[in-house]
């Protein structure tokens, strides 16, 4: 934003030097970067803030310099003010005059257009604009066009509001229509291009087709030229999310579409128009014979309670609360108080809408006082966490899932929710089943996860190339999406990886393989749900195929385990083995963990046997460990697989099999004959039941 100085003291009294008052404006966080020479004029260069669209005009950086300097506002009048060089004119009121027939304007979408006033002035003569108006928008950047033109993009500059003149008689039946633009629609704009128009854009048309881009550009057919004598002239209010997209996916941008996208003074709106319509009349010659104002009154702003000592505990100042008062109401604001004066009620101005609450207004005070002279203080009021009582427990037990993985072995990995197609495709997935950014910012970002895995191997990755080759024990807890799933909010998913070594010692090296994962799953299983859980070979994208098992309990499936895709890994130079599961988070949780019992100590001893039999391979462990427990009852105390054996004595497509078992009676001692009654029972089912052979 380019600020002229001369034209800013018009406004206000500048008694500061002009570096002086560029410091001064930067302190109060409007940034001065640059002071420059443009033809005679001392200009500042500012940087204003997104939030500060008040700013991005001469009148509200003279605002800014009357609040910090103590200096009063001037503002300018739209009728019976002085023009530069000239003296003052009188002239009928605006609100006399009314519409010819022949001017009609309509607002068809009022959520994009909230107000639009329409004035026509009639014998205007279009030429160069003075000097001094020519000279103020050079300074600004501006390229003079003529007197038509320049009063438009002047009033722009000085009150912050964008304006747009048409030729009225260029108008089809002198008819102006706020629409969206129909599909297939094009508009040549004045800067001599030919753009299509959506249906999602604003548009100002006449009766016939698109005169205009709302709030961006106006239209090449209907320009301001040298024959033009009647002006119809444009002060509006356009939503500003609708101009910034329109700007954005035309690839145009404007000093219009730049304060448009910000939100300009919704009272501005009629400020603007009447001012710019007295500067034609004053320069161009014109008679004004027509007003329209449709849409919306200002609305009325929300009054902000304020307490002064609350204030003054953020900032840690002792200010009282006239001296609040007094700077508040120094920026525009309305301020009432109660009568002991411990409690305001202010109603910031229509330009200033980012003050929307006590904390802005507490921001405005700290500012205004001088960010260097608050007093530095160590905040005393205890802050502490508050949770909701619904999202409490969940909190809790997610937390608690996070110290078993840890208290497991594991290190707690954070990665990127967003991947690339190429590992999508790498890991097996099929990019038309993940969810795809509709903008993403690179290719590498352009997806949302529908696993954990890509980003836990990117992980394994830089910690084997970083030298941790012994061994890395991985977890993670994050949200994954994909389409078949529908819920943008996601899953919640556990994810583990294992790759190297498990245990690295002088004496022993144990590696991480398919039962060391399984073991670990089988441990977060347990201790959070209290039941076993069951593994059963499957396929899975991912994984390796003789690898790879589902992760069941009591028929419900909580996840998957396998070894990852050997082209995957070597893709990524890793070329271990890499071990990886995910289970369901929310699967987990709902299974409840029942009450703990405790048993006493067993008073009896137990009876020993152990039973070694051939069976065919893919027999599951778990399904003899079941026919055991069934057979022997409350007997069979202790069940373990303690061999597990395929070699040359052993025919082609079996295996053998060797389990420890304890037979026990908690009331009294178990004989020998007893328990070898029992044990041949077992042998008998199991031959029967898996065609096995006893050895």
């Amino acid at each position: 934003m380019k600020v002229p100085l001369e034209w800013l003291k018009e406004f206000v009294t500048v008694k500061l030097t002009a570096q002086a008052l560029a410091e001064r404006l930067t302190m109060a966080g409007l940034e001065v970067v640059a002071i420059h020479d443009a033809d005679g004029q001392t200009v500042f260069d500012l940087e204003i803030t997104p939030n500060r669209a008040d700013c991005l005009s001469i009148i509200g950086v003279a605002r800014e310099v009357a609040a910090i300097t103590g200096q009063r506002l001037r503002l300018p009048a739209g009728e019976g003010s002085r023009v530069k060089g000239q003296g003052r004119k009188k002239h009928p009121p605006p609100s006399t005059l009314h519409p010819p027939p022949s001017l009609t304007i309509r607002i068809e979408d009022r959520k994009g257009c909230r107000r639009y006033i329409g004035r026509l002035i009639d014998d205007v003569r279009i030429g160069p604009s003075p000097t001094w108006m020519q000279q103020r928008l050079a300074a600004c950047g501006l390229r003079p066009i003529n007197n038509g033109v320049d009063i438009t993009n002047y009033v722009l500059l000085e009150c912050g509001q964008p304006l747009h003149a048409f030729d009225y008689d260029r108008l089809a039946d002198g008819t102006i229509v706020v629409r969206r633009a129909r599909a297939g629609e094009t508009i040549h704009t004045i800067d001599g291009a030919s753009r299509p128009l959506s249906v999602e854009m604003l548009v100002i048309a006449d009766a016939k087709r698109a005169i205009a881009v709302a709030g961006v550009m106006g239209g090449r057919e209907t320009e301001i030229t040298q024959p033009t004598r009647r002006i119809l002239l444009e002060s509006a209010w356009f939503e500003p999310t609708l101009v910034r997209r329109t700007a954005r996916a035309l690839g145009l941008a404007s000093e219009s579409s730049y304060r448009f996208e910000r939100g300009v003074n919704p009272a501005g709106v009629a400020q603007a128009s009447e001012r710019a319509a007295w500067l034609i009349r004053q320069l161009a010659g014109g008679r004004e014979v027509g007003l329209r104002d449709v849409g919306e009154a200002t609305p009325k702003r929300t009054v902000i309670v304020v307490e002064p000592a609350r204030m003054n505990r953020w900032l840690g100042t002792t200010l009282h609360s006239p001296t609040i008062r007094a700077t508040l109401a120094a920026l525009s604001c309305r301020v009432a108080s109660s009568s002991a004066g411990e409690i305001l009620r202010v109603e910031p101005p229509s330009f200033r809408l980012d003050l929307t609450q006590e904390v802005d207004l507490s921001e405005e005070l700290a500012r205004l006082v001088g960010y260097d002279k608050l007093p530095a203080t160590i905040p005393v009021r205890p802050l502490a966490a508050v949770l909701l009582p619904d999202a409490s427990a969940s909190y809790r037990r997610i937390y608690a899932l996070r110290e078993l993985c840890a208290s497991l072995g594991l290190t707690e990995a954070v990665t990127w929710s967003l991947i690339s197609e190429a590992e999508l495709v790498r890991l097996g997935y099929a990019p038309a089943g993940a969810v795809r950014l509709a903008n993403p910012l690179s290719q590498d970002h352009a997806y949302v996860r529908p696993s954990l895995l890509p980003g836990l191997l990117q992980a394994v990755r830089r910690n084997v190339t970083q030298g941790a080759v012994a061994g890395v024990r991985l977890f993670e807890v994050g949200r994954v999406m994909s389409r078949e799933a529908g819920s943008h909010a996601g899953e919640l998913r556990l994810g583990l990886a294992l790759s190297g070594l498990w245990l690295r010692d002088w004496w022993l090296r144990e590696p991480c393989d398919f039962f060391r994962l399984k073991g670990v799953v089988q441990a977060v299983v347990e201790r959070l749900t209290g039941v076993a859980a069951r593994l059963h070979a499957a396929r899975h994208p991912w994984a390796e195929a003789t690898g790879a098992a589902t992760v069941q309990m009591d028929g419900r499936t909580l996840g998957v385990v396998g070894q990852v895709l050997r082209t995957a890994t070597a893709a990524l130079d890793v070329e271990q083995e890499v071990w990886y599961a995910e289970l369901s988070v929310e699967a987990l949780m709902a299974c409840a963990r029942p009450p703990c019992r405790i048993h006493s100590v067993p008073t009896f001893p137990p009876v020993k046997r152990d039973i070694s039999l051939l069976v065919p391979e893919g027999t599951a462990c778990e399904a003899i460990e079941a026919a055991i427990r069934r057979v022997g009852g409350t007997l069979a105390d202790r069940i373990e697989l303690s061999d597990r054996y395929t070699g040359p004595q052993v025919p082609a497509g079996m295996v053998s099999l060797t389990f420890s078992l304890e037979y026990r009676d908690p009331s009294r001692t178990l004989t020998a004959a007893e328990a070898d009654a029992l044990h041949q029972r077992i042998g008998q089912e199991l031959v029967q039941r898996f065609s096995a052979k006893l050895r």
